[in-house]
Parts: structure tokens; sequence; C-alpha cells
């Protein structure tokens, strides 16, 4: 059965996801972006082995403690394609204009966004979901029915769409893409609390009106 563990770290308070399976003893380092010393002792805490680290985008919140997590744990790194590059520029990934250092580090697979790929014992769907930056991706997985969004969709909000690549079109895309799935789904998210799509439908209002703008 999967868990999954929430660190927050770093000044803008980003989450840090820890998908496991207990049994396995196996887990997944979803968005490392700061305090690698946390991340891994968390994982040492529960007893877990690292066997990947996914990137939903690559801001220097979501990444910057990836270089040193990586090193640590020799577990893979997977990002989508159109963001490779960022994974080496403090430019593109804004650390440079957060005024943060940052450790370049190398990806290890890419994604197109439309595949499937196992982890865990379990088949993730790898949604590709521009629009808070163009290699964004939401990792889904239908059973048991969870949903890593990244900065796609928060607790009654949404990601920012006015950073450098960010696009308010493909973001309106992206979550009606998200919004049209069937079911219900954990969402756990960048920023902020878990939260269920079937709540965001029901309660988001400004999602709901950025896409009917968008219309």
């Amino acid at each position: 059965m999967l868990e999954v563990r929430t660190l927050t770290v770093g000044p803008i308070a980003a989450n840090c996801h820890l998908v496991f399976d207990r049994a396995r003893g196996e887990a997944l380092v979803v968005d490392p972006g700061d305090e690698p010393d946390t991340i891994l002792d968390a994982l040492k805490a529960e007893g877990l082995r690292a066997v990947g680290i996914w990137l939903t985008h690559a801001h220097i919140d979501h990444v910057g403690a990836a270089a040193a997590v990586k090193r640590a744990t020799g577990a893979p790194l997977w990002a989508h394609r159109i963001e490779e590059a960022w994974l080496a520029d403090p430019v593109l990934n804004l650390a440079a204009w957060a005024g943060v250092d940052f450790e370049p580090v190398a990806a290890d697979g890419l994604w197109d966004g439309g595949e499937t790929t196992e982890a865990l014992g379990v088949r993730w769907r790898v949604l590709h979901s521009p629009g808070h930056s163009p290699g964004h991706v939401a990792l889904i997985a239908d059973e048991p029915r969870i949903a890593l969004t990244g900065d796609l969709v928060f607790d009654g909000s949404m990601g920012r769409v006015d950073l450098p690549g960010g696009d308010p079109a493909a973001m309106a895309a992206s979550l009606r893409r998200l919004f049209e799935l069937e079911g219900d789904y954990r969402l756990y998210v960048g920023h902020g609390p878990m939260t269920t799509l079937a709540r965001e439908r029901r309660t988001n209002h400004m999602i709901a009106q950025f896409i009917r703008a968008d219309a």
C-alpha cells in the first residue's frame, strides 16, 4: 500500500513528497526543492531506499536539493524533456532570480508526456501539464487514486502563470485535462496542504473563473 509523507522545505515552503511502499522499503522522492538533510533523514527514519527522484517541474524551489539527494541515494532522476536544460541553468530554473545558490544536476531519464511508468509496484501516467512552466507534469496513479500535481493546482488556488515560461492558455488547458479525469484522486500539491480532485472541482472558484475566462 502506498503512503505519502510530505516535507515542507525551503524559504518558499515547497512540498517534497516521499511516496513509499513500506513493505518494499522503497520510496520516490518527488520535488526535492531544498534541505537535503531533512529529506535524507526522513528516508532513514522511515527505513526507506530511494528508487527514483521525480520532478513535476524544474523551478528552483522544486529542484534545489536534487543534486545532493541524487548523490546520497544513487536514485535516478526523471524530468520532462522540455526542462532538461533547466537542471543545469540557474537563469532558467530561477535560482539566479531568487538569489540562491544552485548545484546543477543531470537527468537520468526524460518524459515527453503521455507515457506510463512503473514504480513501487504501481503504474503511473505522466500527464504533460504546461502553464506554470513549459515542462510541468502531473504524475497520476489510477490505483490507488493518487496524483502528484506540483504547481498546477493548490487547495483553493492554482499555480501562477506570470513567471518566465508561464502560459495562461496552456494552464487553462492543463487544468481542464486534470478536472476531466474520471472519479476522485488525492492531490499532493507543490505548496500547501493536500486536497482532493472532487473538492477542487466543487469549491475552487479561482480555477473555475480562470477556465471560464479562457473559453
